[in-house]
């Protein structure tokens, strides 16, 4: 029998974290599950864990395979999934127990609608039975304001339509060892609105997904952030999709450029010092960067490392990163040295 939700859950040395995010599964109130749980090669002794998990209750299921990564292993419970629905779900994390509930609830009001739903790090705080939701709609040219208020680019946090995956052929990017999840997510919030513009995304307010931020084992948590064109590029269409598409305001635009740099340019950090002017050559070279530019000037919209890359100061962008993440004494002083240099008058988010 056709489940209704499929829960996905890639599992690569989740060590004592598993049992909990297992155990968050079995509780869900909502019956009518299956979950997949994809041992990526996992030396731990996880996979073992998994197969008395199937044993013990038939509506898991396992997928053995070598270590390929967290996409490879995404891809595989996409490919065997059977439910209506897809929800993601990391190995270190957990759900509540009216996670499933509450999701299907809203989506049978809002049917066709695409739901994100809210997070915390603090186990206590998980939604418990008899909480009702807040639910907020969004249309594309609040797709900032979305952005800027739910777990945009991460695979949890939302619930997926598996006819729409399966119809367009959607999957995470193997060739991406680090934020593989944005281009899956982007992906699939362009084609939801290609078929039907008047639909809504719909944030659910309440916390439903627990997220471990302890587990220094986890993909988030290694370094593998040396600089690619694929972060740019990924970037890019995000921007050109929200601005110049679906009209965002740019006001509404300043975390996703915020984090655009923190990304090129930390990826810049990690990557080694002899291939960094290659790299940023590639950059300044590309449509990516003439757009990002181009948002700048055309909006006056003002970030302290604006200056520094508009005039390939490569250098100087990069120690002004590192001083963000620092004392901050060097982005100060330039921040507002540019923002005056600039005549004063440029939005600052």
């Amino acid at each position: 029998m056709q489940p209704i939700v499929s829960i996905i859950v890639p599992v690569y040395n989740p060590g004592r974290y598993f049992s909990r995010c297992l155990s968050s599964v079995a509780a869900q109130t909502f019956r009518d599950w299956e979950c997949i749980l994809v041992d990526d090669g996992s030396p731990d002794g996880s996979g073992a864990l998994c197969d008395v998990c199937a044993e013990e209750d038939s509506r898991f299921r396992v997928i053995h395979q070598k270590n390929a990564g967290a996409s490879a292993a995404r891809n595989a419970g996409i490919a065997a999934a059977r439910g209506e629905y897809l929800l993601m779900l990391d190995a270190d994390d957990a759900l509540s127990p009216i996670a499933l509930e509450t999701l299907l609830e809203v989506q049978r009001r809002f049917a066709g609608d695409f739901l994100f739903f809210s997070f915390t790090e603090d186990a206590a705080r998980l939604a418990a039975p008899g909480q009702t939701p807040e639910v907020t709609a969004y249309r594309p040219e609040q797709a900032g304001e979305l952005y800027n208020d739910a777990p945009f680019p991460t695979p949890w946090g939302k619930l997926f339509c598996a006819g729409q995956l399966r119809d367009t052929g959607l999957l995470f990017d193997t060739s991406l060892s680090c934020y593989e999840d944005r281009p899956f997510v982007l992906e699939y919030l362009r084609d939801f609105w290609v078929r039907n513009p008047e639909a809504c995304c719909r944030l659910v307010k309440l916390p439903l997904y627990y997220y471990e931020n302890g587990n220094e084992n986890s993909l988030s948590k290694s370094d593998r952030s040396r600089l690619q064109p694929a972060f740019w590029e990924m970037f890019d269409r995000l921007l050109c999709l929200f601005w110049k598409e679906y009209g965002v305001p740019h006001t509404q635009l300043h975390t996703i450029v915020s984090e655009y740099l923190n990304t090129l340019l930390y990826g810049l950090w990690c990557t080694p010092k002899k291939e960094r002017r290659a790299m940023m050559r590639r950059f300044y070279q590309s449509d990516a960067y003439r757009n990002l530019m181009d948002f700048f000037a055309r909006n006056r919209h003002y970030e302290t490392r604006y200056l520094p890359l508009r005039f390939h100061l490569t250098g100087l962008a990069l120690a002004l990163n590192q001083s963000r993440l620092g004392e901050k004494k060097l982005w100060w002083k330039l921040h507002w040295l540019g923002w005056y240099l600039l005549g004063g008058r440029w939005y600052r988010g």
